[in-house]
């Protein structure tokens, strides 16, 4: 039984940036651009469905950033209309207007936060990673933000070569405007651990900045009482607990920490890492076509039997790495 208190989801595959080791520019030739509308969430989340079953929405993408989808906003005040959901925002913050981010604060309360992933101290050095960004409009999406709304700001940075050594002022900076909690992330996707990326990675940060498992680590330090550790669900702990390991695998899309993943293009799958358009996912590509809320609904795909018989092997590399029993403790099942 998949976990359907939590869903993922990217509302827009579309995006500004140029990141060059986001799948946009490592495998574009599959990339489709596009966008999930009000209709879309009208048709498959139900007033039933959300009160049923759903009690966390997280709007991030593999390939896109949520603020571009036309019907963010219009999708978050329909949903919110039916139940108190809790909201996560994960996006880059440029090119947005501060009357966008006014009106989106007002849609937002306590129980929602919004993560800015900023990697620089400048926008120079934030165009180093983030190609295409905009820094000064990050920082006043993130002011606008702070002022209309009491929801959690997140400054969301990965660790990388050029930025190590500017961890404590962007700290800094980022407590000065608002931000509730500095969150650092340590990435895998260093030349260290991927030859790809060369002997000689430029970004690759000091060994103590890089994850030493195969899934990212996160650091946070908070700045104010909203800046603490969110709360774990009770259903997670529940479904944790009550989780049974399968052939060396405790499947997270059992637990819902990490949610169940609906790309873009509207099509259902398990989790985002199954749904990373790299080559060792294109069995999933072709799965997920079955799962297409398009032209069946969520509670149709939900229940067909594929999930009650084939993917019980768990067969699948991401499985075989991100959900092997022996790393699904507590914490690694309760976190995002």
């Amino acid at each position: 039984m998949l976990a359907t208190w939590h869903f993922h989801i990217e509302v827009s595959s579309k995006c500004t940036l140029q990141c060059p080791r986001c799948a946009r520019q490592e495998v574009p030739d599959s990339l489709v651009n596009t966008e999930l509308d009000l209709e879309f969430f009208k048709r498959n989340f139900t007033p039933e469905f959300i009160k049923n079953n759903v009690e966390k929405i997280t709007f991030c993408g593999d390939d896109g950033d949520p603020i571009y989808a036309h019907d963010l906003i219009p999708v978050i005040e329909y949903i919110k209309s039916i139940k108190s959901v809790e909201f996560v925002i994960v996006t880059n913050g440029s090119h947005k207007k501060p009357s966008w981010w006014a009106e989106l604060g007002q849609v937002l309360d306590s129980n929602d936060s919004v993560h800015f992933s900023v990697d620089g101290y400048d926008n120079d050095s934030n165009n180093l990673y983030r190609v295409n960004s905009d820094y000064d409009s990050i920082v006043d999406g993130i002011k606008t933000l702070r002022a209309s709304s009491d929801c959690k700001i997140v400054w969301a940075a990965i660790a990388f070569k050029f930025n190590e050594k500017q961890l404590d002022s962007m700290k800094e900076f980022a407590q000065s405007i608002g931000v509730d909690r500095f969150q650092l992330t340590k990435s895998t996707k260093f030349g260290s651990v991927y030859p790809s990326y060369g002997t000689d990675d430029p970004l690759q940060p000091s060994v103590k900045y890089i994850s030493s498992t195969h899934r990212f680590e996160r650091e946070a330090t908070a700045f104010t009482d909203k800046g603490t550790p969110d709360s774990v669900s009770q259903t997670n702990i529940q479904l944790f607990k009550q989780t049974t390991s399968h052939n060396g695998i405790t499947p997270l899309c059992k637990i819902g920490n990490k949610g169940l993943y609906i790309d873009a293009r509207g099509r259902l799958f398990p989790c985002c890492w199954v749904a990373n358009r790299y080559n060792h996912n294109s069995d999933w590509q072709q799965l997920a076509n079955n799962f297409d809320l398009h032209t069946k609904t969520l509670t149709t795909v939900l229940a067909d039997t594929f999930w009650s018989a084939e993917f019980q092997t768990f067969k699948w590399q991401e499985c075989q790495s991100k959900c092997k029993t022996s790393v699904v403790d507590e914490k690694y099942a309760t976190s995002w």
